[in-house]
Formats: C-alpha cells, structure tokens, sequence
C-alpha cells in the first residue's frame, strides 16, 4: 500500500508553531516592560516620598529654631540678612504684650500671666499646662499630645510669623509650625521651654501618600545665658 504525503500540512503546522512561539515571546516582552515600568514607577514613587520626607524634616528643625528665637526676642533683619534682637529693629514682627499672650517675664510672677485664659491652654503658639503633668506629658494627662487636640490644634505660631524668617517660596517652610510649652520649674527663676514642630510635605494623598514630621526639643534659656 502506497502512502501520500498532502502537500503543504508539515509546513503548514510548522508555520503554526512558529506563530504560537512568536506570541509567547510577545506575551513574555510584554509582560517584562509591564513589570519594568512599574518598578520604574515605584522606585520614582519611593524616591519623591523620601524627597518629600527630607524637606519636611528641614522644615521641622527649622520651625525648632525659629521657635528658639521666638523665645530669646530675635528677628531676621532684611539689611543685613542676619538675625538680631527685636530691641535693635525700628519695626518688627516680634511679640508684644499689647497684641496678647508673651513670654514670662523672669522678675515678675509669670505663672499669673497664664490664669486668665485658664490653667490648661495655648494662645499663638505659647501654651500652659497647670501641675506636674506638664513635666512629664503622661498618656492621659491634658499635655499628653496636646497638639493634636481641637482646642490646641489650631493655636500654633506659624514658621517665620514672630521673627519674619523668610520661607523662600519652600512650601515646607509655608507649612511649618510649632507650640512652645511653657514648663514650671519650683528652683527656676524662669520656666523651661518644650518645643514641638510639625511640618507637611508637598506630597498629598493623591501624589503618594501625606507625609508629617513632628519633632520635639527643650529650650532652657538660663542655660543659654551661661554659655553666652
């Protein structure tokens, strides 16, 4: 019995396993420049957070200073581009005691300064806490994360607005703040000082996540004046 081979199958099933290879590979390639992308995408993801974080965290610590120059009566002097006592500027930005809530005064009884408003409160950025409470900020004490209260939350000193800190157009910077907590001490003439700052980044819950710093120093000026 003679066996005929029908012209053209084997190259027509050659043909098309050739095909489905080549769509395979198209499949896999794909796939490698969907995954590539993405880390692309995820890696720029991570690095504009970090990016994000780092400013923030600048504008944190710069908010930290600004208050510590709040406290010692210094503001930034457009002439010489240097930080002075308000004393030596003919107008400034400066606390004064016509315009509400100062520092104590370390010859008078300061702790009196506070009562009006109440033992527990915050008025542009200076707050008070009544008791030993105020020392250590336990977990159910009113200083405990006073911050984040709604009757403290929004009596914050913004960065720059009592010494007249330039921002620089860095929107960290615009969004910087802090409250300073004025701290009795019973063998102090004058209080201790806790400073807490918050800074946010340009990034918002659209662009990759919010990102918040809050950081937390203490400022004694007695110590200060010995050094100087």
């Amino acid at each position: 019995m003679k066996h005929f081979q029908v012209p053209g199958r084997r190259s027509a099933q050659q043909r098309g396993f050739s095909l489905f290879i080549v769509l395979i590979m198209l499949l896999l390639s794909a796939l490698l420049a969907v995954g590539g992308a993405r880390t692309a995408q995820l890696l720029e993801s991570m690095a504009g957070n970090q990016r994000d974080y780092q400013r923030a965290f600048e504008a944190a610590e710069a908010a930290l200073l600004d208050a510590e120059r709040d406290i010692r009566q210094q503001a930034f002097d457009a002439t010489t581009q240097t930080y002075v006592a308000c004393s030596a500027l003919v107008s400034s930005p400066c606390r004064k005691a016509a315009d509400g809530r100062v520092f104590p005064d370390r010859d008078t009884g300061w702790v009196t300064a506070y009562v009006g408003k109440g033992a527990n409160s915050c008025d542009r950025g200076i707050c008070y806490f009544a008791g030993t409470d105020s020392v250590v900020a336990a977990s159910g004490s009113e200083a405990y994360r006073f911050w984040t209260r709604s009757a403290y939350v929004d009596q914050y000193a913004a960065y720059g607005a009592f010494t007249g800190a330039p921002t620089a157009g860095n929107p960290a910077l615009a969004s910087a703040r802090y409250w300073i907590e004025v701290i009795d001490r019973a063998r102090s003439d004058e209080p201790l000082y806790r400073i807490t700052a918050l800074s946010t980044g340009a990034r918002t819950a659209s662009t990759g996540g919010g990102t918040r710093v809050l950081l937390q120093m203490s400022f004694d000026p007695a110590a200060v004046r010995k050094v100087n």
